[in-house]
């Protein structure tokens, strides 16, 4: 299972044909030196630029650009309405650079016009139907309504869906021309599209011709970038661009807008360790264990070789039942396999069908798997047993023998050291989870039902009137206490950044999130405010000095001109005291706003990351959320489904052509530890495992040590021995081996664990008992096993150990 799921992981994006000449364009952008973004998106002249410059290295290019609205079709007598989010605006060279199949049209020419649109099988099926594959949607509509109107598309192509091994996955794909008809009434998106330099919305992949080393093509490439971005150098700007190798993305990236959360090749590397170690202790117990069940099978050996035996015959004989014991283990183990499947994909959430052998490789990795376990595991005992000497062996003196013995205690040492190393990670990484999920994160996420606003803007004044409208019908419900708009809640990407800059230091931009909310988003949030005040209707900022900066520049659509930030903002922006920001105006997106409010830094993203820059600005349109802090007791739970029922109510009078989608925030900001917590039960089940088998290991060889001084222990008993005296006699060898065990693992889960850690910003301290209870554990577990057997040896009848002297 191991294997299968790391596997997967390391297949991302391979099923491209041309994977390896295909790379993601990252950009770094550098203010004054100094490194300040890392982010997936470029500027859409980007690939372009460098086909056109390079042309004998850069073979084609792909564009893509997010815009969700609301699609619907007419299937038969039925409207079909539906919200969607993976909507890619793209060129048409989509299909030259990444292989995934059209199942109807043609690739060369399905996204060439404006307004046409491939979708993907199942989209095809949500919107026509079970029957799509027996008619052909080529040349059918489908009708998208956005904050840029309503434009009906005609479907040029299906596509496969894209497989769950790729870090790309859309549903539409609608051709690159149709941003040109793109109109909000200021910009040139025909232009902007193509030649700007500072729209950073866009996903850009080059594919490279072969033998063409990206190293180089980016380094050809800056003075071009410096070129065109000389402006921005000027105040200090600088722009670098990186060639990510597309199936590294997966495992390897984590920047700024990512499509999709990827994982993490750390991870990945530590589920192979611990499948190897699980392989290698089962191995180890095999070994052990065989050479304990020589003594039984020595008097055998002897008479084998009394009777014309070679050693070669008798090592063979014994790597032939390792061969037939390895045999049926793999075959127990694929039958468990097997039945495990269906929780194994639902455990990791990979719903494809034919995921588990994705890599034919595979097949090849469990041979040598098998032929590893056959010379590993039966080369040793067959050796030790071939090499008795039959006048011994038949003398009854085997049992005085003490071959092999430090390999057996290296091992031991080998397998608990695992364990602890195991159980002290299973420690750190359960109180790293609970720390994150319990830590107060300074924001207000419980019992906050969030609602999707709408996605299509029509008429501006109409749609600011109908969210007004919808907002207060809500505030109208007695289980509301609050309701607010926003184009973020807590856990989503803050994806309006921005440079702004004190008016008393214009040189000195810095880079910030600007997120738009309206006058009630602080109160529903429960955001705390250090200094100044929170937005407020009757107190509006509207001095001459500002409303006259403002004259030429977008005005956001309100009469207030306040912003409010947070603390990590007011010291990037180089205020020595936090009560210095008030009244201090800055330049953001163009307009001159004034500093009313300071409030305390608080987590909108998960505890890996740092407390971010965040500017408050009134947004009077535009927001993706509506959001009601909804006050329930615990004797009143059954009312969340009337606030649900209540809402949706609302929402179909105002909005019936759009769907009504919501979300409970807490448990939205939750899934950001989703992978987290996956990675924690993998590793707690596979350690419960590691120790299981270590145990067995330790139990056979107690009862081979309880064996071997079986006579002495009946001889002690008989001169006046207690039980205890016997149980410490036989158990403090053992016990010794698992103290050094435990103590070699100690290092080594320290410095695992600080490297872990390293990835959170805010993260725990690693306390002596997070190191000494699972040492502790792991002492406790052996003894346990231990003592199964002295303690059954210690009360042995000295008569029957000592009848045959």
């Amino acid at each position: 299972l191991i294997f299968q799921y790391v596997s997967f992981e390391l297949s991302y994006d391979n099923f491209h044909e041309k994977s390896q000449r295909i790379y993601r364009v990252a950009m770094d952008q550098y203010k004054q030196g100094a490194l300040e973004t890392k982010s997936a998106m470029t500027f859409p002249v980007v690939g372009r630029t460098l086909q056109e410059n390079f042309p004998e290295s850069v073979a084609a290019y792909v564009r893509l650009i997010i815009q969700t609205g609301v699609f619907s079709c007419l299937d038969g007598k039925e409207q079909k309405i539906f919200d969607e989010e993976k909507v890619f605006y793209t060129d048409n060279s989509f299909f030259e650079v990444f292989s995934f199949p059209l199942l109807m049209g043609h690739a060369k020419q399905a996204l060439v016009e404006p307004n046409t649109v491939v979708i993907t099988a199942s989209i095809a099926e949500k919107y026509f139907g079970s029957s799509w594959k027996e008619e052909n949607l080529v040349g059918k509509s489908i009708q998208h309504k956005s904050y840029f109107g309503e434009t009906d598309y005609l479907i040029t192509g299906v596509v496969a869906d894209p497989p769950e091994n790729s870090h790309l996955k859309f549903d539409f794909l609608v051709s690159y021309p149709t941003i040109y008809a793109w109109d909000d009434g200021n910009t040139n998106y025909r232009d902007e599209s193509e030649n700007a330099w500072f729209w950073e919305s866009f996903y850009t992949y080059v594919l490279l011709k072969p033998g063409v080393e990206p190293q180089k093509l980016e380094k050809a490439f800056e003075p071009i970038v410096d070129q065109n971005t000389a402006d921005r150098r000027e105040i200090g700007f600088l722009y670098r661009f990186h060639l990510q190798p597309i199936h590294k993305i997966h495992l390897y990236s984590n920047l700024m807008n990512e499509l999709e959360a990827n994982g993490d090749a750390q991870k990945v590397y530590i589920l192979l360790i611990i499948g190897v170690c699980i392989l290698v202790i089962a191995w180890v117990n095999f070994v052990n264990l065989s050479t304990v069940k020589a003594i039984e099978r020595a008097k055998e050996v002897g008479m084998r070789k009394v009777l014309g035996a070679s050693r070669k015959q008798l090592i063979g004989q014994y790597l032939l039942e390792a061969t037939f014991l390895n045999a049926a283990g793999l075959l127990l183990a694929f039958t468990f396999f097997q039945l495990s499947i269906p929780y194994f994909r639902q455990f990791t959430g990979i719903t494809q069908s034919n995921f588990l052998f994705l890599q034919p490789a595979i097949f090849l990795y469990i041979g040598l798997f098998f032929l590893a376990g056959i010379v590993i595991s039966g080369m040793y005992p067959a050796f030790v047993l071939s090499a008795y000497q039959p006048i011994k062996v038949l003398k009854g003196k085997l049992s005085q023998s003490r071959q092999g013995g430090w390999l057996k205690k290296g091992l031991i040492v080998f397998q608990f050291s695992m364990a602890a190393l195991f159980i002290m990670i299973v420690f750190t990484i359960h109180r790293q989870l609970s720390f994150m999920k319990n830590h107060e994160l300074g924001v207000d996420i419980e019992q906050k039902l969030v609602i999707e606003g709408a996605k299509f803007i029509n008429n501006m004044d109409d749609y600011r009137d109908n969210v007004f409208a919808y907002k207060t019908s809500l505030k109208q419900h007695s289980m509301v206490q609050h309701v607010t708009l926003s184009r973020n809640v807590p856990a989503t990407e803050i994806r309006g950044n921005n440079y702004v800059q004190r008016l008393d230091k214009p040189d000195d931009p810095k880079f910030c999130h600007v997120m738009g909310v309206d006058y009630d988003y602080m109160a529903t949030f429960g955001l705390q405010l250090l200094v100044g005040r929170f937005f407020d209707e009757n107190q509006l900022v509207s001095s001459p000095e500002i409303i006259e900066a403002n004259k030429k520049a977008p005005d956001f659509g309100t009469n207030d001109h306040a912003i409010m930030i947070n603390e990590t903002a007011a010291k990037l922006l180089g205020f020595q005291q936090i009560e210095d920001a008030i009244n201090q105006q800055i330049a953001v997106f163009g307009g001159v706003k004034e500093i009313i409010g300071v409030v305390k830094d608080y987590h909108h993203k998960s505890l890996k990351n740092k407390f971010e820059p965040i500017i408050f600005y009134l947004q009077p349109i535009g927001w993706d959320y509506i959001t009601l802090d909804v006050k329930l007791t615990k004797n009143t739970p059954e009312k969340l489904a009337d606030i649900i029922a209540y809402a949706e109510k609302e929402w179909r009078q105002i909005y019936p052509d759009e769907p009504f989608n919501y979300f409970f925030l807490d448990d939205f900001f939750n899934q950001q530890y989703k992978a987290d917590q996956q990675f924690y039960t993998l590793f707690n089940l596979f350690t419960g495992l590691t120790i299981f088998i270590a145990c067995l290991g330790l139990f056979g060889l107690s009862a081979y040590t309880a064996l071997q001084r079986t006579k002495e222990i009946g001889i002690r008993k008989v001169l006046g021995a207690s039980v205890q005296s016997i149980v410490g006699l036989l158990s403090k060898d053992f016990v010794m081996l698992v103290v050094i065990a435990s103590l070699l693992a100690l290092p080594i889960a320290y410095l695992a664990m600080q490297q872990w850690l390293a990835a959170y910003a805010f993260r725990i301290t690693i306390s002596w008992w997070l190191l000494g209870l699972p040492l502790l554990l792991v002492f406790v577990i052996a003894l346990l096993t231990i003592s199964i057997q002295t303690i059954k040896a210690a009360f042995a009848n000295p008569v029957e150990s000592l009848k045959y002297e």
